[in-house]
């Protein structure tokens, strides 16, 4: 993630924002709708009066204020914004910008009690694919960026909207991504993001209560950090999130161990080969500090390629004791002493 992304609240300039919906419940919902987009004008904010319930429910939205469900003709008579999407595969290959018209993220989260920085945002697809937003990420930008054509990561030059994606190029989305897919887009193609945030044949939108703010320091041959967000996003169903099953029944959730060493092993931080398997195996100490001082060494020929050795922050579905929030290190082999809770501070000691 980029450190000093630019901050905007505003909801309406033009095509480049989005009409942001403070509508109460009931009959004035649809009327605060089309209010807000004949103010808004422009492809960013048109929309036409909220048609009767029609043909299938494509999405649900829950939130704080209840659920919502929408047809396909319900969603697009929500203000639209329209704007260019691409993505950074994992291999580094790059998919250039192009349009992509759907319904702001934000937006859709108003609808049901809204978001703030306590809040985060959980999208799922019908395959079962989940993928958690931050506040930051809605709101603030705060997405790492790519120069389309290198491939180099750069800050965003504008405004970045998440938004739920029913159009490509003027164009239903098809059924290889769609009905409905995620995109990451702005007003010029100026950039792409990571190709994880690009999720394809999403139904559901959650806005949830997100754990208290954390973060961990990584130190390695480059520096790094563990936070709150972009912890939960690489633990997220269908990106890296692992698990493992203790002796007394419990299961664990986090990110594997070596994924975390390898954000900080060499100077490679992302995509394919982040992660240097020949120096794991050549063997060198991963260093694990607690709040309290602790301080455990594991040997990354023990853990290297394991998914189950985690870097867990949850326990049978919950947020972990405090005796161990924000993140736990478990798996199979490792001694309750080799397992220490409340990390702050990890230092992987390449030779």
């Amino acid at each position: 993630m980029t450190d000093d992304d630019r901050r905007s609240t505003e909801w309406c300039a033009g095509r480049r924002r989005v009409a942001r919906l403070f509508a109460p419940a009931g009959v004035l919902l649809a009327v605060s709708l089309v209010a807000l987009a004949a103010a808004c004008g422009g492809s960013g904010g048109q929309a036409s009066p909220s048609p009767a319930p029609s043909g299938p429910v494509v999405l649900t939205v829950k939130g704080e204020q209840g659920s919502r469900t929408f047809t396909m003709s319900q969603l697009q008579a929500l203000p639209a914004y329209e704007g260019y999407a691409g993505i950074k595969s994992s291999t580094g290959v790059i998919t250039p910008p192009s349009t992509y018209k759907g319904v702001p993220l934000a937006a859709l989260a108003e609808l049901v009690g809204g978001i703030t920085e306590a809040n985060g945002v959980t999208i799922v697809a019908k395959d079962g694919y989940g993928m958690t937003f931050s506040y930051r990420q809605i709101m603030e930008n705060g997405f790492t960026t790519y120069d389309p054509a290198t491939g180099d990561e750069e800050p965003a030059d504008g405004k970045l909207t998440p938004l739920i994606a029913y159009e490509n190029e003027g164009e239903p989305i098809s059924e290889d991504d769609g009905p409905l897919k995620l995109a990451v887009a702005e007003d010029t193609p100026g950039q792409v993001v990571d190709g994880h945030w690009a999720i394809k044949w999403l139904e559901e939108i959650s806005v949830t209560k997100a754990s208290a703010a954390w973060k961990v320091q990584l130190e390695g041959a480059v520096p790094g950090k563990l936070d709150r967000a972009s912890y939960v996003n690489c633990a997220s169903p269908g990106c890296h999130g692992s698990g493992w099953v203790d002796a007394q029944g419990q299961r664990w959730e986090g990110i594997p161990l070596y994924l975390v060493a390898g954000l900080v092993d060499d100077q490679k931080k992302h995509d394919a080969g982040a992660y240097n398997a020949k120096l794991a195996k050549r063997g060198y100490e991963i260093q694990f500090e607690t709040a309290g001082g602790e301080v455990v060494t594991i040997d990354s020929r023990d853990i290297a390629g394991k998914d189950s050795v985690v870097l867990s922050s949850k326990v049978d579905g919950g947020e972990l004791p405090d005796e161990y929030f924000p993140l736990r290190l478990v798996g199979p082999g490792l001694s309750e002493a080799q397992m220490p809770g409340a990390i702050a501070r990890i230092v992987v000691r390449v030779k």
